[in-house]
């Protein structure tokens, strides 16, 4: 078990990136999100194989803000992987929460603000069984620009939040994530169970293998009969699927107001970013293997 320092953040958010060039809009997010998240959280952002120049520019960058971490994996020659970094910076965490973000994801201040009361309600620091996840929206490129228009502005902060989950804010939405990559968690617990499973690396069902486990030591409901099955990231309309359960998780706290928007971009062009084709078939290998 980690030593922590003392410190009065409420969870460290850890934030993997790479990043090509200096210009790539990831860097612009990143920024941000460094002034908009309060200083309630440590934040540790994981820089898994940007180039020399890049990385050199992200060192800077978090560097002017005190409570913000920065490590730089050694990864440049191997594929992005979320939950190498993801593990990284859980290691480096100085609080006993951690909170897995991405760079794309973003709330208003006060967001974090109910995030941080939930993590206290839940006593998440010694209740590892109380995790949950952060329902995201998935924007469109028009509700993206909307977003960052009203994004300074607390007071617009339920007109973004609780309307999200809702029909009428179909036209705002690629689609809407209950159970999301974005887990809040006990660290301690985290690591004792191996962390994110670094085998799925690249970018696909890496957060939904570690829901599964989360799901097996802690479930919340009875697993639907076709569990192993992929929904796909549209509206859950039937208790049918892996997706479905996870969805549980997150609804705990979609009364509260609380979900994050993810920012929309163009599909990624990186070397072997996606990886959605043979993760999620050993992730399915996975579920039905235990299920026998």
């Amino acid at each position: 078990m980690k030593l922590m320092a003392q410190t009065n953040n409420i969870a460290s958010i850890v934030i993997p990136i790479r990043a090509h060039k200096v210009t790539d809009n990831s860097l612009q997010r990143l920024q941000r999100l460094l002034v908009t998240i309060p200083a309630m959280f440590e934040i540790i952002v994981v820089d898994d194989g940007s180039p020399g120049k890049v990385s050199a520019h992200l060192k800077a960058i978090t560097a002017q803000h005190a409570d913000v971490l920065f490590h730089r994996l050694n990864t440049r020659w191997r594929r992005f992987s979320l939950a190498r970094s993801r593990n990284q910076g859980a290691r480096m965490a100085n609080t006993p929460v951690v909170i897995f973000h991405d760079v794309d994801f973003i709330g208003m201040p006060a967001i974090y603000e109910r995030i941080a009361d939930e993590i206290q309600r839940r006593e998440l620091d010694r209740h590892p069984e109380r995790f949950f996840c952060i329902p995201i929206g998935f924007l469109t490129l028009e509700a993206t620009e909307h977003f960052l228009q009203d994004l300074p502005d607390n007071q617009k902060i339920d007109q973004w939040s609780y309307a999200l989950a809702t029909p009428a804010a179909s036209d705002l939405l690629q689609h809407f994530v209950k159970g999301s990559s974005c887990i809040v968690m006990n660290r301690d617990d985290l690591i004792a169970t191996g962390g994110h499973d670094e085998s799925y690396d690249g970018h696909g069902a890496e957060d939904f293998e570690l829901l599964h486990r989360l799901g097996e030591r802690y479930p919340i409901r009875e697993k639907p009969q076709d569990y192993s099955l992929n929904t796909g990231s549209g509206t859950i309309k039937d208790y049918r699927g892996f997706r479905a359960y996870f969805a549980l998780y997150g609804e705990q706290v979609l009364d509260l107001g609380i979900t994050l928007v993810h920012l929309y971009h163009p599909k990624r062009k990186g070397w072997g970013y996606y990886q959605h084709k043979r993760n999620f078939a050993k992730l399915k290998r996975l579920m039905e293997s235990e299920d026998q």
